[in-house]
């Protein structure tokens, strides 16, 4: 689903309220928010179609937004999340009884062992698409700099580059500045931007 700049910001203060994007960057928050949307979407679309046992529905509010945080952390927001869904379901299913154990130790929590083991281990056929070779490597390293130098020259602020696309489309704010402080904004929207973009080049090597 596609989502404006103003679509975008609402869903980011949606979630923000549940707690679901503490401690995140300002970019991941704008990518992971409509991410969570997506998949409750999909959850309460198999609660419908019968897909998904109503009595299961808790069980998966617990594990599946911490895996589709940390799965995004490890592979971007590029996976297939009705395919993850699915999967994720029969492995709820398969580990009930583990998963509704009260925590005895404080240590070893059987729900957040089983969000990471499943976030680390899952595949699907975009996930695997996503490993660079020699020339997108070149062609991503070529897309951050050109990025990069039109934050940095740019004589708007620049609200955030939305990456969902090839085009890497840079959205300005409507805020006014004076040179000097829409240089010194645009440089901060740059680090975030960089730091972004070779986090998810690093997870396609």
């Amino acid at each position: 689903m596609e989502y404006t700049e103003e679509e975008i910001l609402e869903v980011v203060q949606r979630w923000e309220h549940t707690g679901l994007l503490y401690g995140l960057p300002l970019y991941e928050k704008q990518e992971l928010a409509p991410l969570y949307d997506n998949v409750a979407r999909i959850i309460v679309s198999k609660l419908d179609n019968g897909e998904l046992d109503g009595n299961l529905s808790d069980l998966m509010d617990i594990v599946i937004f911490p895996i589709c945080r940390r799965l995004y952390r490890r592979v971007g927001s590029e996976f297939n999340m009705e395919k993850m869904t699915t999967t994720l379901i029969k492995k709820v299913i398969e580990n009930r009884e583990l998963l509704e154990k009260p925590v005895v130790d404080k240590a070893v929590n059987p729900v957040v062992e089983f969000c990471v083991e499943f976030a680390d281990i899952y595949e699907d056929e975009i996930i695997v698409k996503k490993q660079f070779n020699d020339e997108e490597y070149t062609e991503r390293v070529d897309k951050i700099l050109e990025s990069l130098r039109n934050i940095l020259l740019n004589k708007e602020m620049v609200s955030f580059v939305d990456r969902t696309t090839s085009e890497w489309k840079l959205m300005l704010s409507d805020s006014k500045k004076s040179p000097k402080q829409t240089r010194y904004w645009n440089q901060k929207i740059c680090q975030e931007v960089l730091s972004g973009s070779l986090h998810d080049t690093n997870k396609g090597l």
